[in-house]
């Protein structure tokens, strides 16, 4: 999934979303509850209303802060498989120097897409620590080089010509209990692995994640849900990294959720998130319950085809899915170019046949309009448009 996009001078954005659906959570500003609560329009999380703190910013050490009531004490040391790389390292990882790394030029999309589209990118960089992750992002707004952190590319539609940029592949894949159904998660490591780990474990919150696509991170920023769960329900705290290379731990009242909606998705300052930490209920019924849900998946999805999951969310004016709408509207396994609507899932589009991002993106489109006068209904993408220097916001 997308998980971060910055220089916001470079590349231009859609203007902010509407208020929240009807059958969205609701929240506070700045402080919030996962219960269900009457509308309230989408807060806007300021870099101006965080806690400012009275010391530097701190480099990162291993493992991860605690609370985000106090700036954190600066280290006495790095650990040296923590050290923050050195400008010139990474000049060579993205062909700047002689140097041999994990870092590339013109590495194509399609690889880090489960659609299979997308042209090449200008700089391709791999992060598998908080420090190069940081690192990156700051070589790059040095060098006003405007840049994406993606992780498993579940639900991003690139540009068949690329991106002119750098993309930064988040390998962060950390993983720690830290008590009973705690559990401090890497922002790139697998979401349904971690899923099935802690249902196996006895403990009830991510079931649904068993079968969803796309990393701990991502599942945080689209509070990625199914069967009647959502990620946001079992989130204790979040640890970010802003554009400037402050490190802050967000605690559950400094967030707002909503229906595949965040509080990530409107920060300006934001370059990524780092990690999460989820607190779960014992549960004896917890792996059965998962096994359900996969089975009703694997009855009710194409997997195995080349998605991006559901393209469009639920709407909040129907008492139809989105799904359904689409397939009442008859266009279900409706074909355009490479692209078609699945025939197991009307809200599934697959890239069948050497699909381009025109095709999928045309199709996208033919399928609002005719959703749109069939039944007065207008669909919002879940999905995020990456094209050649345009990263476009989740409406």
């Amino acid at each position: 999934m997308l998980l971060a996009i910055t220089q916001g001078n470079l590349l231009p954005l859609s203007p902010s979303p509407l208020p929240f659906p009807r059958q969205a959570s609701s929240f506070r500003a700045w402080g919030c509850s996962a219960r269900r609560r009457s509308p309230a329009p989408f807060p806007i999380c300021a870099a101006s209303e965080y806690p400012t703190p009275s010391a530097p910013p701190r480099r990162l050490t291993r493992g991860f802060s605690s609370s985000s009531s106090s700036p954190p004490p600066q280290p006495d040391h790095i650990l040296p498989d923590e050290e923050e790389m050195e400008e010139a390292d990474i000049g060579m990882w993205i062909g700047e120097g002689n140097g041999e790394g994990r870092g590339q030029k013109k590495k194509h999309l399609s690889e880090l897409s489960s659609w299979g589209i997308g042209g090449p990118c200008r700089y391709f960089l791999e992060a598998s620590s908080p420090s190069q992750l940081i690192s990156a992002v700051r070589y790059c707004r040095a060098r006003s080089v405007p840049f994406l952190i993606v992780g498993k590319g579940s639900n991003c539609l690139f540009d068949d010509r690329g991106f002119d940029g750098c993309v930064i592949l988040n390998r962060l894949n950390s993983t720690e209990r830290t008590g009973p159904g705690a559990y401090r998660v890497g922002s790139g490591y697998p979401f349904n692995r971690l899923g099935v780990e802690c249902s196996r474990d006895g403990y009830s919150g991510l079931e649904f994640a068993g079968g969803v696509p796309g990393t701990v991170g991502g599942a945080a920023f689209m509070n990625a849900g199914a069967n009647g769960q959502e990620t946001s329900d079992c989130i204790e705290s979040v640890q970010i990294s802003t554009t400037q290379g402050w490190v802050r731990v967000l605690d559950r009242d400094d967030l707002t959720f909503g229906y595949r909606r965040s509080c990530f998705q409107e920060m300006e300052d934001l370059a990524a998130i780092l990690a999460v930490t989820f607190r779960l209920t014992p549960s004896v019924s917890a792996l059965e319950q998962q096994r359900r849900f996969l089975e009703r998946r694997r009855k009710s999805q194409p997997l195995g085809e080349k998605s991006a999951g559901s393209v469009f969310r639920n709407p909040h004016d129907s008492e139809m899915s989105a799904g359904q709408l689409i397939e009442k509207a008859g266009l279900k396994g409706f074909k355009l170019g490479g692209a078609k609507v699945s025939e197991v899932h009307a809200n599934f589009f697959i890239n069948f046949d050497g699909s381009t991002s025109r095709d999928m993106r045309g199709l996208i489109s033919l399928v609002k309009e005719k959703v749109h006068q069939k039944f007065g209904v207008e669909l919002h993408e879940e999905v995020r448009y990456v094209s050649y220097n345009v990263i476009e916001r989740v409406r």
